[in-house]
């Protein structure tokens, strides 16, 4: 809390002031036609808007075709007034503005006194004759009323339809947490635009939302998405409009708590076991999260305020985290039991070290057991483990707002919104057990300010702007115990002491992370929309422009600690894997990789100019056009780290003149042609166009048909060039493959070349992994939408749409160094000949083998001497991945009304693509997993990595009447139920040939090849059930040597999820607009076995795993949440 506090005066000020700034909030507009009773048209009639809650008052005359429209009007309840000479006065109430909505309301003025008046008490239709784009509208009673777990209202985004949680690309540990990645409509998971206020509220380092504020804060949001108007941008799926809550002229406001407590939760279904009673141990969890909101008037009419704090603190300790550490049979170097199919696989073990899988255990690593002396033990016979990482979470979140009306046609507006976050370090809290210390610690901060303005120039004329400045400080904790050096590896360094990163798979345990080191990662972004309305005729102009200067600083330690990898690949026998736990006893690593910090400074601008037109034809028709410009202006590296790599300079033997000692090929900034310290060229030729119209098809606004196509583009976070600073010179990052674990750098010359500086003149490191740019191109969405919505009685609507796009340019990278296979062994002399390549190994040994991989890679084949003996992995960062996406998505809502809210859709859709971003998600350039087919993109041509062939959604509020009989009101008036049901067929999982040593199967050096299917039915057992086989082993297998496997990318289904959960609450009223609510939500009603399907945390897909296509992992079982909230 101290570390938020210091900001909490900066909020209250930013929050009481009025600034004479540019800004727009999100907003809405009513336009319509007024008529006589004949059908003529009535000009000159008198418009005026009344926001009932604050006073603000807009007015406008209707033109020369009777038309009117009222742009940019604050959210919230309004009566409209039409009144022209000669007629009755039109008078509607009870109209509600939601957040971008465009509602029609037609006036027919009856001749009469003008004193006269003929009143309609109405909400807006609720189908759509104007604006084209396909949306819905999360409004304040689902934010509040609903289940959301955590409070995180972007839930609520998926139960919009067309919309898919994207797991892999999710927040990262060097982000601000608990930010899903969505994937609307086929689009991009990281390709939602959010704005808050009207204001940008993308997080530039990984395109996810910003913080956005918790329930009770949050007016409401709008998600739309398919060719949209040209005023939205930025990014290429779709786009989230929220809005902060405001202040009155009434004092309102909020006190809540809700609590959860492990006493009432069911236990998790693969708990760990107590030996001592044979019965699962419930995980521990405390959780409370407090805060209240209030807001009113500080002057009647003129100025408002509302402010809201949210305080969470969590305590838990899952038991449900699994490893495999090595058994006391293990240990006397006994492998028959954990070698066996008891264990999951029947493996024979490499008989150059063990005889009927045993081994003498003198043969063991010292540095392996000075590890395992410091790790838990456990009596399974297999060597399974069950443990808890610790949690101890606090999040504090801070908004204020202030709405000042100048006058009836200025308004200015300033919001603040903090938020902190801070997580210890488990293995702080848990010191006796190391194995924690595979996860980090948080401290973040998010800071986001806006202010601006709506001004009318005239009724026809309306200039709205925002400004805003948006800060996170993500530090990542990465835990202090021990390094290499400290259990004996020789002639080693560590750019963090006590600190190491170990990896045993297939299975095993881990020590430390790549991703879950001390790092810190800041970003600055500062923003400013301009966009103007004019009303002309029978055209309604949006003209416009935007602008946002990013400014990314990342100081991470990927690998500066080094990283010890072990895949069994040492003691299996070809073409099996052997036991990863073995591999490390041993002291046979399959990989060391080492590099210096990757620090990554990047700045960016973006800049975009729009203009688009609502051109109303008629009664029934209006047109939607218009044109956006957005250049991609390309990030620059201030820091200069970021090479080129061209085949046509090595072949000429070209070398960098900045760095003279670099392999041949490579460019640098300030070597000649180089663009800048960017590595790419800017493209200003970016133009969208968009197109649609909307139909009204009987004039009544009850019937509508729309349809619309247009161009987007997206632009690349700032995290994608986290490999491109550790290549060599920079970080030198460097891979030894099969090395010692004892002295991993005993054979290289020269021996351990860290800790490592570089200038001009440094040499470059052997074996080095290169990231490189090429001249990417922003990615680009084609979208269209066909829409049909139909209105049936006064708030029931029904709605099918189709939806469809085609994704180009989308990131990925591409190895250019793969190895080339070598068939059969080696000749007398022990030489391997290929396609009139020779190489050397033991005379009788396979010619292709994991060790010598580095030998067999092209630059090595072919230009040793310039370049190849310093290039491994050399790896393209691309834009040649795309997608196409169709979908269909059917709409039944019920606006709130008689206490019943309903909103049901069903998406059936299908998205299929070519060399997508990686299964890691985080940057689509990690040179761990380029695309596997090198020089092939089609051949990996596969499902999307976010397409759900089907997905229905459920949410509805009910409650009960106030009866009129004093007792049954007692009783039965006040309920509120709330449920939410979910379900989505699985994702597709990739079926990859497994390990390391399929590296070596054709060649390719390159991870996630595809398995061989063999036939039968890929799904072993339908069931789902805990423990199961999803997959089914039988019908897959490893490649012939030399070849690819024919499975598909993603071309196996996973199993289907759902979710149901439900609130129920009881509102006793105090006096007269003020109650007590009191509140039970439950997750997983059911307590349903509910498998994790896919992920790190689904069934491996890696047929050498002994657990591959094993349902091992669970999502929650039931919890139970209690809220008290006192409401005034």
């Amino acid at each position: 809390m101290r570390y938020l506090g210091r900001y909490a005066s900066v909020a209250l000020l930013i929050s009481l002031i009025g600034c004479s700034q540019v800004w727009a909030q999100a907003t809405a507009q009513i336009s319509g036609t007024v008529t006589d009773p004949s059908g003529a048209l009535l000009p000159s009639a008198e418009v005026t808007a009344t926001q009932t809650q604050t006073g603000v008052v807009r007015s406008t005359t209707s033109n020369e075709t009777g038309s009117y429209v009222l742009p940019n009007l604050p959210l919230g309840p309004y009566k409209l007034e039409i009144a022209l000479s000669g007629f009755r006065t039109f008078v509607q109430s009870g109209i509600v503005l939601q957040v971008n909505s465009s509602p029609v309301i037609n006036a027919v003025l009856e001749l009469g006194q003008r004193t006269e008046l003929v009143e309609v008490v109405a909400n807006t239709a609720m189908v759509e004759t104007r604006n084209v784009g396909i949306g819905q509208i999360i409004e304040e009673q689902r934010i509040l009323e609903l289940p959301l777990n955590g409070r995180n209202v972007t839930e609520l985004i998926t139960l919009g339809g067309a919309a898919v949680d994207v797991a892999q690309f999710a927040s990262q540990p060097r982000s601000m947490q608990g930010q899903r990645a969505i994937s609307v409509a086929g689009g991009l998971a990281s390709g939602v635009n959010y704005a808050l206020d009207g204001a940008m509220h993308t997080n530039p380092y990984d395109h996810l939302s910003l913080p956005l504020p918790f329930p009770d804060a949050l007016q409401e949001f709008k998600i739309e998405t398919s060719a949209l108007s040209a005023s939205q941008g930025q990014h290429s799926g779709a786009q989230v409009n929220a809005v902060t809550k405001s202040g009155t002229n009434d004092f309102h406001g909020s006190i809540f708590e809700f609590v959860r407590n492990d006493l009432l939760n069911a236990t998790e279904y693969f708990a760990r076991v107590d030996p001592n009673t044979g019965k699962k141990v419930q995980s521990s969890l405390k959780r409370n999260q407090f805060g209240g909101t209030v807001g009113g008037p500080i002057l009647r009419n003129r100025l408002f305020f509302f402010g809201g704090y949210q305080g969470t603190t969590e305590r838990s300790d899952p038991l449900n985290v699994e490893a495999f550490v090595p058994t006391a049979a293990m240990m006397q170097g006994d492998f028959t039991t954990a070698a066996s199919a008891a264990c999951g696989r029947q493996v024979t073990l490499n008989p150059q070290f063990f005889t009927n899988n045993r081994v003498d255990p003198s043969q063991f690593s010292p540095v392996a057991l000075n590890i395992l002396k410091r790790i838990p033990q456990t009596t399974d016979p297999c060597g399974r483990i069950v443990y808890g990482v610790p949690n101890k979470n606090d999040t504090n979140q801070i908004v204020g707002r202030t709405d000042w009306q100048l006058s009836g046609a200025h308004q200015i507006t300033g919001r603040v919104l903090l938020t902190g976050e801070k997580r210890p370090v488990p293995y702080e809290l848990a010191p006796d057990n190391l194995l924690t210390t595979a996860n980090a610690g948080q401290k973040n901060f998010a800071q986001s300010y806006a202010v601006g303005d709506t001004w009318v120039l005239s009724p026809r004329t309306v200039i709205s702007s925002r400004l805003v400045a948006n800060y996170t400080d993500v530090q990542r904790l990465g835990a202090e115990f021990f390094d290499y050096g400290d259990v004996g590896v020789k002639n080693y360094y560590s750019y963090q002491p006590d600190y190491l990163q170990l990896t045993i798979s297939n299975p095993g345990f881990n020590l430390g992370g790549a991703i879950q080191n001390t790092s810190t990662y800041r970003t600055f972004s500062s923003g400013l929309n301009v966009d103007a309305s004019l009303s002309r005729g029978a055209h309604q102009w949006a003209i416009g422009g935007a602008a946002q200067w990013v400014d990314s600083n990342s100081n991470a330690n990927v690998n500066s600690s080094g990283r010890f990898s072990f895949t069994g690949a040492r003691t299996g026998v070809a073409p099996q894997n052997g036991l990863a736990l073995a591999d490390f006893m041993l002291g046979l690593p399959a990989t060391f990789v080492q590099s210096a910090p990757n620090t990554n400074y990047m700045r960016k601008w973006y800049m975009a100019l729009y203009v688009a037109d609502a051109w109303k034809l008629n009664s029934r028709w209006t047109i939607n056009y218009g044109l956006r410009w957005e250049p991609d202006l390309a990030e620059t590296l201030t820091l200069g780290r970021v090479a080129t790599y061209s085949e046509e300079r090595r072949a000429a033997g070209v070398r960098s003149i900045v760095f003279p000692n670099a392999p041949a090929g490579f460019h640098y900034p300030g070597d000649p042609g180089f663009e800048g310290k960017r590595g790419r060229k800017r493209n200003w030729l970016p133009l969208a166009p968009r197109l649609g119209f909307a139909w009204d098809v009987a004039g009544d606004g009850r019937t509508s048909v729309r349809a619309s196509a247009g161009i987007a583009y997206d632009y690349p976070n700032a995290q994608y060039h986290l490999w491109t600073s550790i290549i060599p010179p920079f970080g030198s990052s460097t891979t030894l493959n099969n090395p010692s674990f004892d002295d991993p750098w005993a054979p290289v010359p020269g021996g351990n070349p860290f800790p490592k500086d570089f200038g001009p003149d440094t040499p470059f490191v052997q074996n080095g992994n290169f990231t490189v740019m090429s001249d990417i191109d922003p990615a680009q969405v084609q979208s269209w939408n066909l829409s049909i919505q139909r209105q049936l009685r006064r708030d029931w609507l029904i709605s099918a749409s189709y939806i469809g796009s085609h994704t180009i340019h989308m990131l990925g990278s591409e190895q250019l160094n793969p190895a080339m296979f070598f068939p059969g062994v080696a000749d007398a002399n022990g030489n391997c000949s290929f396609q009139g390549f020779t190489i050397t190994t033991t005379p009788g040994a396979a010619c292709s083998t994991f060790s010598n991989t580095n030998l067999r890679r092209r630059l090595t084949l072919i230009d040793r001497q310039q370049t190849g003996q310093f290039v491994q992995n050399l790896v393209e960062i691309q834009s040649g991945g795309n997608a196409s996406y169709n979908g269909l998505l059917l709409e039944v809502r019920k606006r709130a009304g008689k206490g019943v809210t309903i909103d049901a859709n069903y998406t059936w859709s299908h998205c299929i693509g070519a060399f997508q971003a990686n299964e890691a998600g985080d940057t689509g350039a990690n040179p761990d997993l380029p695309q596997p087919f090198p020089g092939n993109r089609d051949r990996g041509r596969g499902n999307c990595l976010s397409d759900v062939r089907h997905v229905l959604n459920l949410t509805s509020v009910l409650e009960t009447p106030r009866f009129a009989n004093n007792t049954l009101r007692l009783v039965a008036s006040g309920w509120r139920l709330a449920p939410i049901y979910r379900y989505r067929t699985g994702s597709y999982l990739n079926i990859v040939a497994g390990g390391a040593q399929d590296w070596a199967r054709n060649g390719t050096n390159i991870n996630n090849q595809p398995a061989e299917y063999i036939g039968g039915d890929p799904i072993a057992d339908h069931s789902a059930g805990p423990n199961t086989f999803w997959l089914n082993r039988a019908a897959f297998t490893t490649p012939t040597p030399g070849t690819f496997g024919n499975v598909g990318v993603r071309s196996v289904v996973g199993p289907s999820q759902w979710d149901f959960d439900l609130a129920l609450s009881r509102v006793f009223p105090i006096r007269e607009a003020q109650r007590i609510e009191f509140r039970w939500e439950a997750y997983n009603v059911t307590n349903s076995f509910r498998p994790v399907g896919s992920g790190a945390m689904g069934p491996s897909t890696d047929v050498a795993n002994q657990f591959f296509g094993q349902l091992r992992n669970a999502r929650p079982p039931r919890i139970m949440q209690f809220a008290l909230k006192y409401v005034f």
